[in-house]
Parts: structure tokens; C-alpha cells; sequence
């Protein structure tokens, strides 16, 4: 049979093609994790964005739209998830459960000591709130009436022997007559659900948490949660640190009058979980990157966390159109209720992993003839977590929770806690030690911004977001964060830009977090760090360098902060997994979760 030139030619050019793309991409994970990122379009980043907070539904108060879970806008935001998903050929499935929804109806007002407060909701572009509810707070069934009640605050920010735990134990309340009051408690120590909890036991009426004053970060309006867990029922406000500090002082001469009116909506709905796959890739290999798809219910959520949505959205649209034969499987999550005291992802991670252990624990006790978990020793409790890490298929878990704040700094997760172990944000203490892999993932991040010639800096692990649940489940970890309410330093502002003394997110959980509330170079770069982090771990065997693999210890929870602001100019490269001492959160929500 004779072939033409042409014909001759273009198979000659199919051979070349094919072996270019197996030869100079998908053949090493450095070459295939540097291709996928450059793909990464802006454009087509913050069309997700547009196409988000067209879906947000208006608020029950008419001013303002929201994707908060339980809400049409929540709806909506998951549907587009799946469609565009299973049109790109991934696996999709909804994990279901019930979720306690609460929104603040119209209507609320604060006054202490004569003087009309001014809400979060309320303030207009540029005012400065005076105070926010917090979500899951009661109401007060009509305007109610008290005097305020001060327990121990402490403004001796510099005193050796200062107390950060004003109203956190319920012996603070201890001869303190709280009974009809309203309780005016600082920030600090604890979570805001134990304050209020404390507060209402001990008979108050309503709480007041003004901010703690002691940094950066801390003066501000508290905008907090309390938890789809708490058993508050009475009203709870957040406020800023200056007027906490002048009541108190008022407080001292004369009595603090509060009025105040709020009235919310409190039901358990049905929420969903989104959970993706790519079909091919060693489904004992799996590895998972996610971001929580709520907002709150004061606004549309575009860049808390509209961001980190679109940009897993925008990698998984970009793999599927290069067809990357994938070593290991790629598992997407979308989480609901991040918002509520990160209900989605714990939910998972609880599901998933606890039958796992419990699996894994069962298996060593037949193994040594025992019959109560309480009989393990200490080297068979270490036999029990070698186990759970076999059966365990989920071998890191990457975190996108804001990625593109208007003031952005460009935040990776300080895997081995070697810049922020002593930071009073970290929420390990103790002697904890990372899950392996866990700062090798904080290296791969800094080569990606290196390579750009961008500064990062360490975030402290504040278990703050949807990380905790892996972490508690002995996980590798890591992840991107912008900044939220705290101020950018001069430093800072020096290295990526942007005001000097701002706040990184202006419109941190309010109305105005919309399309206007973005950096969409920071939504770009993120997203190609993204793609280049996960892409390098699906085309690795192992995930990790085999010289890291050891045991992922289990993780006990402790109470949460704010994340870390520490600076780091350039790219700090770590290329082993070196294990610090640490402990850390999440049963303890600090609802410091603002």
C-alpha cells in the first residue's frame, strides 16, 4: 500500500506530539505540576466569581445577598458546582446532613450608656461599626432592658502577670451579681461560645465581648460566631475594643444602661457537602484539596470564599481539559457550613476517618487477645495508628480559604511550625508534631512562589478553617490565606504592595465582600499555586519523599486563634520533614473565628 507525503507527515507529527507530551510533562511532576499552573487563565478564575455571586439570593432583610448555608444562594452555588463538574468527566457525589441555620432578621439595635450603636450590617462604606451579633446568638423577644456588668477585664497588655481570660471559667462570676444583666466581657482566652455559656449560667441576659486591645487585629468590631453547637440562647453581641474600654471606665463612677433588640431565624435544614473525583489515579493514593463554598449570611461570600472555591473550580476545569493522566487520584471537596464552626468538613472527616480508626483499633486488640480499648499499651496504641495510616487512602489535604484578599499578602501554611511555633496565634502546643508531609507541602508552595520571585509569609496553624478535621485525623496538611481582618504591616505593604495599617480584607464578613472586594492577582497566582502544589503530589509515587514517612500521629483538640502575620521575604525552602513539638484545636472552637 503506498502513503502519500502528507499522509506520512502528519503520523510522523502525531509520533512527536505524543512523546512530547508524555516525555516533557506527565514523565515528572516537577515538569507536570509547572505545566497545569501555567495553563491557569485569570479570566476564567473570576468568571466563577461573577457566576457565584450571581447566585447569591437576597437576604431576609432585603439589604444585602448571601451564599450562606441553608440559603437559595447556598443552592444555587452547589448546583453550579456539579454541573461544571460533571460536565468536566469527574465523579461527583453530595454527602447530605443536617445543618442548624441561623440569620439575623431586621430590625436589631444596640445602645449602651445613652449612646445608639452602629452595626457591621448597617455601616455604610467607610463608617466605622460600633458592633455585630454573633451568629447562632438568641433573641431578645423585644427590646430588653439591663444594666451592664463588668467581670475582670484586663488592659495591663504588658504585665507579666496579665490575664487574657476574662469570663472564660465560671468562677469568673464568682461574687459578681450578673443575674438580669447584661455581661461586658474581653476577648481572649477561650472561645466566645464559653463566655456566653458562662454568662447566661450565672444568670445573665445578654453578653457583650468587646475586643481584646492588646494587637493589631484585636480593636476592632469582634464579628464572631458561637457555633451550630451552642446551647446559648440569650442575645450576643461583638463590639469594638474602645468602647469596651470606655464603659468599663464609666462603669467605675456610675451604672452602664444596655437596650437592645435582636430577633434571628433558627432551624435545622438539610445542607450538602461536595465531593469530586478525578476517575482515573491509584484510589489508594488520594490526593485531596478543598474549600468551604458558605459565606456568611451578611453577604454574598466573593471573597470569603468565593476565592478558594473558584480556584479549585478553575484547576479542575484545566485538568480535565489537558486530560493529565494523573498517578494518584485527585479528590475535590466544596464544604458547607465552614461559617458555623466548620460543620461541613468535620462532618467528613468524622465520617470518613473515625471508622477507619475504630477499624484499625479493633484489628490490634484481636491481634493481643484484648477486649477494651482501655487495655491498649502505649506501643500498641502506636500499632493502632500504623494501621489507621494504612487503611487511611487520604494522604494530604490542601486548604483555599480566601485567596484573594484586596490587600493581600501572599500566606502559606508554616508546616513545621519552625517560624510561628512561639507565636501566641498557634494554636499547637505541647508536644505535638506534624503529620509527615506536612512541611514538605509548605516547601512545595514556597518553590512555586520562589520561581515567581513572590515573598511569602508563614501562617501560623490557627485551625481556623477546614484544615482542623484532616490535622485531628493525623493528615499532612497545608494551605494559601490572603489575610482577613487584621492590619498590613509596613513591612509588608513594602514587599506585596497594597496600605500600610488597613485591614487585608476591608469587607471581611460583610455585605460588601462582592466582586469589588478582590485582588485578581492574588486570585490568579493563588490558583496557579494551587494547581502547581496538587498536581506535583498527583504525579508523585510516593506522595512524599520516602525518607518523611512515619506515622502521622493523632491530633488532641485545643482551643483556636487568628492567624499568624509573621513576615518571610522570599521563599524559605524545606526539603525534609523536620517534626516541632506542638498540640492544637478544634473542639474548642475559638469563634475568634471571626
Amino acid at each position: 500500500m503506498q502513503v502519500s507525503i502528507t499522509t506520512t507527515k502528519t503520523l510522523l507529527a502525531s509520533v512527536v506530539s505524543a512523546t512530547l507530551l508524555s516525555g516533557c510533562y506527565w514523565d515528572d511532576p516537577e515538569k507536570a505540576a509547572k505545566h497545569v499552573s501555567n495553563q491557569i487563565k485569570r479570566k476564567a478564575v473570576v468568571e466563577h466569581l461573577v457566576e457565584l455571586e450571581g447566585r447569591a439570593s437576597t437576604t431576609t432583610d432585603g439589604n444585602s445577598t448571601t451564599r450562606a448555608a441553608g440559603t437559595d444562594g447556598y443552592q444555587y452555588s452547589v448546583d453550579y458546582i456539579i454541573e461544571t463538574m460533571r460536565n468536566h468527566g469527574y465523579k461527583v457525589d453530595i454527602q447530605e446532613f443536617d445543618f442548624r441555620a441561623w440569620e439575623e432578621l431586621a430590625g436589631t439595635t444596640l445602645n449602651v450608656d445613652g449612646h445608639e450603636l452602629l452595626s457591621v450590617r448597617s455601616a455604610g462604606e467607610g463608617a466605622e461599626a460600633d458592633f455585630a451579633v454573633m451568629s447562632y446568638s438568641g433573641s431578645s423577644d423585644g427590646p430588653l432592658k439591663a444594666e451592664a456588668v463588668f467581670l475582670t477585664p484586663d488592659f495591663r497588655f504588658d504585665a507579666p502577670d496579665y490575664d487574657s481570660t476574662d469570663g472564660c471559667e465560671a468562677s469568673d462570676f464568682d461574687g459578681k451579681d450578673v443575674t438580669g444583666k447584661v455581661a461586658v466581657i474581653q476577648r481572649g482566652g477561650c472561645n466566645f461560645n464559653a463566655k456566653v455559656v458562662n454568662a447566661q449560667d450565672a444568670g445573665a441576659v445578654g453578653v457583650i465581648v468587646f475586643n481584646q486591645g492588646n494587637a493589631e487585629g484585636r480593636t476592632a468590631v469582634v464579628n464572631g460566631t458561637l457555633g451550630s453547637d451552642s446551647t446559648a440562647t440569650i442575645p450576643a453581641f461583638g463590639a469594638r475594643f474602645e468602647l469596651g474600654q470606655q464603659w468599663h471606665a464609666a462603669s467605675e463612677t456610675s451604672g452602664v444602661p444596655v437596650v437592645l433588640n435582636i430577633s434571628a431565624q433558627d432551624e435545622v435544614v438539610l445542607t450538602q457537602n461536595i465531593i469530586a473525583e478525578t476517575k482515573g489515579g491509584d484510589a489508594n493514593q488520594i490526593v485531596m484539596l478543598g474549600a468551604h463554598l458558605d459565606s456568611v449570611p451578611e453577604g454574598p461570600g466573593i471573597n470569603d470564599n468565593g476565592s478558594g472555591t473558584a480556584g479549585l473550580l478553575e484547576y479542575a476545569v484545566t485538568l480535565a481539559e489537558l486530560r493529565a493522566p494523573v498517578k494518584n487520584k485527585i479528590r475535590f471537596a466544596w464544604w458547607a457550613a465552614e461559617e458555623a464552626g466548620l460543620v461541613g468538613s468535620e462532618y467528613y472527616t468524622t465520617e470518613l476517618f473515625g471508622p477507619l480508626y475504630d477499624q484499625a483499633q479493633q484489628e490490634i486488640m484481636a491481634q493481643f487477645e484484648l477486649s477494651d480499648p482501655s487495655q491498649l499499651t502505649p506501643t500498641q496504641l502506636d500499632l493502632v495508628e500504623e494501621r489507621y495510616n494504612e487503611l487511611n487512602k487520604v494522604k494530604l489535604y490542601l486548604n483555599f480559604d480566601m485567596i484573594a484578599s484586596p490587600n493581600y499578602v501572599f500566606g502559606v501554611m508554616d508546616g513545621d511550625l519552625s517560624d510561628t511555633k512561639e507565636s501566641p496565634d498557634n494554636a499547637y502546643t505541647g508536644d505535638f508534631k506534624p503529620p509527615y508531609g506536612t512541611s514538605h507541602i509548605e516547601s512545595k508552595f514556597n518553590d512555586f512562589f520562589g520561581s515567581k520571585k513572590e515573598g511569602t509569609v508563614p501562617q501560623a496553624l490557627s485551625k481556623r478553617s477546614d484544615y482542623a478535621g484532616f490535622a485531628d485525623w493525623g493528615v499532612a496538611f497545608g494551605g494559601l490565606f490572603t489575610g482577613a481582618e487584621k492590619a498590613k504591616t509596613a513591612e509588608q505593604a513594602d514587599l506585596f504592595g497594597g496600605d500600610t495599617g488597613v485591614a487585608y480584607d476591608v469587607c471581611y464578613h460583610q455585605a460588601c465582600d462582592d466582586l469589588n472586594n478582590i485582588s485578581q492577582k492574588a486570585l490568579h497566582v493563588n490558583t496557579q499555586s494551587l494547581a502547581y502544589v496538587t498536581t506535583f503530589y498527583a504525579f508523585s509515587e510516593p506522595v512524599f519523599p520516602e525518607e518523611q514517612v512515619q506515622a502521622a500521629p493523632m491530633i488532641r483538640t485545643f482551643g483556636i486563634k487568628d492567624p499568624s502575620e509573621r513576615l518571610r521575604i522570599g521563599e524559605k525552602l524545606k526539603a525534609a520533614d523536620s517534626v516541632s513539638d506542638h498540640d492544637h484545636f478544634h473542639g474548642d472552637f475559638d469563634q475568634d473565628r471571626e
